[in-house]
C-alpha cells in the first residue's frame, strides 16, 4: 500500500511539473517506475518519452537501457534491438538474454538463439530466474508459432509453479494450434479450477469443445459464460454457432436475432443470420434481412446478396437481371466475381465461369469455396489433372472438406494413373473404401462386407485398370 502511495505521489508530482512545462530531476529508478506506470495504462508514447528523458540524465543506467531495448522489441525493430542490446553491460539481469533471444528468433537466427538459450540454462541461475527464463521462452515460442517447443518450456514452468494462469492459457493455446483439443481442454479446465468465475475461461473452453465437435458441452460452457456476463454478444455468437453445428438452426437463428437487437450495428451478425436462414431455406426472411442491411449499412454489396438469394430459389432469370444491373464500381469485388462465376456456370459458359473464379481467387487466396468451384469447373471442362490439383490443394487446407476426397478419387479413377490413385486410396477409411466400391460397381446389392482392406484396394485397382482399357479401346 505504501508503495502504491509512493507511486501515486511520484505520478502526481511529475504530471504537475508537466502541466507547468517544467523539468524535474528524477533518479533512474524513478524514471523507470513512471515508464512502467504509463505502459500499464497503454500510454506507450509517454513511457518512451520518459525513457529517453531518463537516459539523457542517466545514460549509463542499465535499468533504463533495458526498458529502451524493450520498446524496440515491442515495436518489432529486432535488428535495432539486437544492436542496442550489445551496448548494455551484462550484470546478470535475466531480461538481457530474454530480449536478445526474442529478437534473434523473430529475425530467423534460430541457431544463434538456441546457443544463447543453452548457455543461459547452463549458467548458475536461481530457481526464480530459471522460472522466469523458461516461462518467457515458452511465450516467445508461441509468438513465432513453434508450438512444440512452447509446450516443452511451459510444461517445465508448470513443474515449478502449477498455478500460473498465464502459463495455462498459453499451453491451452499452443495445444489448440497443434490441433490437440483434448490437451487444450485439459489445460483450460485447470485454469477454471483456479478461477471458476473466469468469463474468458468459459468462453475459451466452449470454443475448444466446439472445435472438437463436442457441441453439447460447448453450449453448456457458453451458458456458464453468459451467467457471468449476461448478453455478451461474443459469447452469444459462439453459442449460436455451436447450436448451428449441432443441427439446431432454429435456436441458432433465435440467438442471432437476439444479438442483432443488442448490437444492431455489428454487420457480421447479419451474415451469420443469413447463413441460418439459408440452412432453413427461409429465402423470404433472407431477402428481408438484406433489405434491413441496406437501410442500416447502405447499398454496397446488396444487389449481389439479392442475386444469390434468387439463385438459391432456382430463379436464374431474376438473378441474371439483378447481376446485369450491378453498378460498375462494384464489379471488381469478391462477391461480384463469385456471382459471375455461378451465373456463367449455370449458363454453360465454362470458360467465363473459370475466369471469374480465378479473379475471385486473386482477391481471396486459399479461399476453400473458390478452390472448390474451380475444381468443379475444371471437371465440367474435362480438365481432370487441373481438377485434381485444385482438390489436392483443398485437402491440404482442410483434410475433411466435404466430398473432396471422394471427388479426387473419382478423378484419379477417370485419369487411370496408378500411383496418384493409390495415394488417394490410402487416405480412405475401410468404410469409405466399401462405399466407393459400391458406387464404382454400380450395384448397391453387392456385398463387400467380408472384404479386408487389401482385397478392396485390389478390386478398386482392377476397376481402374479396366476403365483404362475401356478408354484405350474407345479412343
Amino acid at each position: 500500500m505504501d508503495e502504491e502511495l509512493d507511486i501515486s505521489a511520484l505520478v502526481e508530482r511529475y504530471e504537475q511539473m508537466q502541466l507547468f512545462g517544467k523539468k524535474m530531476y528524477l533518479d533512474a529508478d524513478e524514471f523507470a517506475i513512471l515508464a512502467d506506470y504509463y505502459n500499464s495504462l497503454g500510454d506507450n508514447e509517454q513511457a518512451e518519452e520518459l525513457i529517453e528523458e531518463g537516459l539523457r540524465m542517466h545514460p549509463s543506467s542499465t535499468e533504463l537501457m533495458i526498458l529502451k531495448a524493450k520498446t524496440l522489441v515491442f515495436a518489432e525493430l529486432y535488428d535495432d534491438a539486437v544492436a542496442y542490446l550489445n551496448n548494455i553491460p551484462d550484470e546478470g539481469d535475466i531480461e538481457l538474454p530474454l530480449l536478445r533471444i526474442e529478437s534473434l528468433l523473430h529475425l530467423g537466427k534460430t541457431e544463434e538463439a538456441n546457443d544463447l538459450i543453452n548457455n543461459t540454462m547452463a549458467s548458475d541461475l536461481s530457481i526464480d530466474d530459471l522460472y522466469v527464463f523458461i516461462t518467457e521462452i515458452g511465450y516467445v515460442m508461441n509468438d513465432i508459432d513453434n508450438f512444440d517447443r512452447a509446450i516443452s518450456y511451459l510444461e517445465e514452468s508448470l513443474k515449478i509453479d502449477e498455478s500460473n494462469p498465464d502459463v495455462l492459457i498459453d499451453l491451452a493455446y499452443s495445444n489448440e494450434m497443434k490441433g490437440d483439443f483434448h490437451r487444450a481442454i485439459e489445460y483450460n479446465n485447470r485454469l477454471l479450477d483456479i478461477d471458476p468465475y473466469s468469463f474468458e475461461g468459459w468462453v475459451n473452453i466452449g470454443k475448444l469443445y466446439s472445435m472438437n465437435e463436442e457441441y453439447n458441452k460447448a453450449i453448456d460452457a457458453f451458458d456458464f459464460a453468459l451467467t457471468i456476463s449476461e448478453n455478451d454478444v461474443s459469447a452469444l455468437k459462439m453459442k449460436a454457432l455451436s447450436l448451428y453445428l449441432n443441427d439446431n438452426a432454429p435456436e441458432a437463428i433465435r440467438i442471432f436475432e437476439e444479438c442483432i437487437r443488442i448490437a444492431p450495428d455489428d454487420e457480421s451478425l447479419y451474415d451469420s443470420l443469413l447463413e441460418g436462414y439459408e440452412a432453413m431455406e427461409q429465402y423470404d426472411r433472407m431477402s428481408r434481412t438484406i433489405d434491413t442491411m441496406e437501410q442500416r449499412f447502405g447499398p454496397k454489396g446488396i444487389a449481389v446478396r439479392h442475386a444469390f438469394v434468387e439463385l438459391l430459389k432456382n430463379n436464374l432469370p431474376e438473378a441474371r437481371r439483378i447481376y446485369n444491373g450491378i453498378a460498375d464500381e462494384e464489379k471488381e469485388t469478391l462477391g461480384y466475381y463469385m456471382l459471375e462465376g455461378e451465373i456463367t456456370f449455370l449458363d454453360g459458359d465454362l470458360r467465363a465461369a473459370e475466369a471469374a473464379y480465378i479473379k475471385a481467387a486473386l482477391l481471396s487466396e486459399d479461399n476453400e469455396e473458390i478452390i472448390d468451384r474451380l475444381a468443379n469447373v475444371s471437371v465440367a471442362q474435362e480438365k481432370y489433372e487441373q481438377a485434381a490439383g485444385y482438390l489436392e490443394q483443398l485437402l491440404k487446407l482442410d483434410p475433411d472438406y466435404p466430398t473432396a476426397k471422394s471427388r479426387l478419387a473419382f478423378i484419379r479413377f477417370e485419369i487411370g494413373t496408378k500411383e496418384p490413385f493409390d495415394e488417394i486410396m490410402q487416405q480412405f477409411s475401410d468404410d469409405e473404401l466399401r462405399s466407393l466400391l459400391h458406387v464404382i460397381a454400380g450395384n448397391e446389392d453387392s456385398d463387400f462386407s467380408h472384404y479386408n482392406r487389401q482385397k478392396m484396394l485390389i478390386r478398386l485397382n482392377e476397376a481402374r485398370e479396366n476403365r483404362v482399357l475401356f478408354k484405350n479401346i474407345k479412343y
